[in-house]
């Protein structure tokens, strides 16, 4: 398991979620934001969508191994050219789901954070249990600079990386000849739920 998200808050978010420390869980509230990222994201020929496609499949993808649970329904409210006039694609969106094992939950996406957001934006998950809550913010490991040189504030990150996290584990699975720690049916699984 620990392959799959190498990121040290997401496996200490498993962690509590494997040893029930939440109890039943009811709930999860979920975001994933970001900055409109442009050139072929926003061309729904070359993309198949903007920013609801974009954002949910990773989050769905943490859900789905959370509990190893599929999604069976989703609900969504889709909105085009809110946060950026004139876009021609989807830039936000508000998804509810429900999850095989009772887990009920909603994720808010979008392109809303501005171009001078000091990350590509981030992702935050609450999970409500009968005995507990947990939250994480997954961008949360930096260190705020405001500097007149810079021109904005920038973000310096001291903890997890999960995009590298990402990287070094499809290098390592050549390495050893294994298979990837995310499958082509998972893929499969977070599209149609984005779709």
């Amino acid at each position: 398991a620990e392959g799959h998200f190498p990121d040290r808050i997401v496996q200490q978010l498993k962690q509590l979620l494997d040893q029930g420390t939440l109890g039943r869980v009811l709930a999860a509230e979920c975001t994933n934001h970001g900055s409109m990222p442009g050139i072929w994201f926003v061309d729904p020929v070359l993309s198949g969508g903007g920013a609801v496609l974009d954002h949910t499949v990773h989050v769905v993808d943490l859900l789905r191994w959370f509990w190893g649970a599929e999604v069976s329904e989703v609900y969504a409210e889709v909105g085009e050219s809110l946060a950026h006039p004139n876009l021609g694609i989807d830039d936000c969106g508000m998804l509810s789901l429900a999850l095989t094992n009772g887990v009920y939950a909603t994720l808010d996406t979008s392109w809303s954070r501005p171009a001078s957001y000091p990350t590509w934006g981030d992702v935050k998950i609450e999970i409500v249990g009968d005995k507990g809550v947990a939250y994480a913010d997954l961008s949360k490991q930096h260190v705020s600079v405001s500097s007149t040189q810079t021109g904005k504030t920038q973000w310096h990150s001291w903890g997890g990386n999960m995009d590298l996290g990402l990287m070094r584990d499809f290098v390592e699975m050549i390495r050893q000849g294994r298979g990837p720690s995310i499958s082509g049916e998972d893929g499969l699984a977070m599209l149609e739920v984005a779709l």
